[in-house]
């Protein structure tokens, strides 16, 4: 891993990137003062809703960051606005929201290359569910939610915040970046409005693709990445997955945690232990054995019930 490398990858968006404890843990890894940070906000997955922008960036502006946006969903930003944007930023914060539709979007206008160009350089990479999974090479995503589509009421939120009745739709896994291997779930202790707990649902995905290392970062844990180290970061004061005896609680009856899920080749059981506090990166992510990932025969579907613009 390259010894520049730097991240903080939250359970939860617009909670954990409006919560002091986590903000300041994203302005430490710049190793510069609040007055000087220039931070990029990609609010795409959200449709650029300024109401979760403002949620996301709040804490860093009335802190004395700098906070510059680049809008990418009804408007394509030329190639030298987001080679210029990345480049200032001394940390880039994404968004929760629609996984699928963000990836699709970001490939299309060319972004991809900028956002891997500012990870090399040592930039901050941030941000909390979507934010936190578009990083590795898939996440664990609500994409097929409804109410996070752009023609939704309710699309400039995050899925696992909106109080509806529940509803019959189904996680996928979303292809996500790839610049660290690793199948990743969000809000890994929490159910969503399909009535289905999160930590439940991913062990299903893993055994349809068990060749993967999973990752579940609980809604109030986070992942912060420097160099070829991480360590787990727990919000204050809040509720997680982990009891004290290292068990996983489905009613969120302890600390917020990580977990690493592996199937076992040829059984179909899923190893599933807590991450280790701190540690070596290496030891936290692999590649897919074989190098094999299967892609999820749904994806055509949630394209469709959710199009890009014109």
């Amino acid at each position: 891993m390259a010894s520049n490398l730097k991240g903080l990858f939250a359970g939860s968006g617009s909670d954990a990137l409006n919560n002091p404890a986590v903000c300041a843990e994203v302005v430490r890894l710049t190793e510069k003062s609040t007055s000087d940070i220039t931070l990029l906000y990609l609010g795409t997955a959200t449709y650029d809703s300024e109401v979760a922008m403002q949620r996301q960036t709040g804490w860093f502006a009335k802190e004395g960051c700098t906070i510059v946006t680049l809008p990418c969903t009804t408007e394509t930003p030329s190639a030298q606005d987001m080679k210029d944007k990345t480049e200032a930023a001394d940390v880039i914060l994404v968004s929760g929201g629609n996984s699928l539709y963000v990836i699709d979007r970001w490939s299309r206008i060319g972004l991809v290359p900028h956002l891997k160009a500012a990870m090399d350089r040592g930039v901050v990479l941030t941000g909390g569910s979507f934010g936190a999974i578009c990083w590795f090479s898939a996440g664990h995503s609500d994409s097929m939610d409804p109410t996070s589509y752009r023609t939704s009421d309710t699309s400039g939120h995050e899925a696992c915040d909106v109080k509806n009745a529940f509803s019959a739709w189904e996680y996928i896994r979303c292809p996500c970046l790839g610049f660290f291997p690793g199948l990743v779930c969000p809000h890994f202790d929490k159910v969503q409005s399909n009535g289905v707990l999160r930590a439940l649902d991913f062990d299903q995905m893993m055994l349809r693709h068990a060749t993967e290392r999973g990752i579940g970062i609980d809604h109030w844990a986070a992942l912060v990445v420097e160099g070829d180290s991480y360590r787990v970061f727990q919000a204050p004061d809040k509720p997680g997955s982990v009891l004290e005896d290292g068990t996983f609680s489905e009613e969120q009856g302890g600390t917020p945690g990580v977990w690493i899920k592996d199937v076992i080749e040829s059984t179909g059981i899923i190893d599933t232990r807590l991450a280790p506090p701190s540690g070596k990166l290496y030891d936290l992510i692999r590649a897919p054995r074989g190098g094999e990932i299967t892609p999820d025969p749904r994806l055509a579907k949630a394209r469709e019930e959710n199009p890009q613009p014109e």
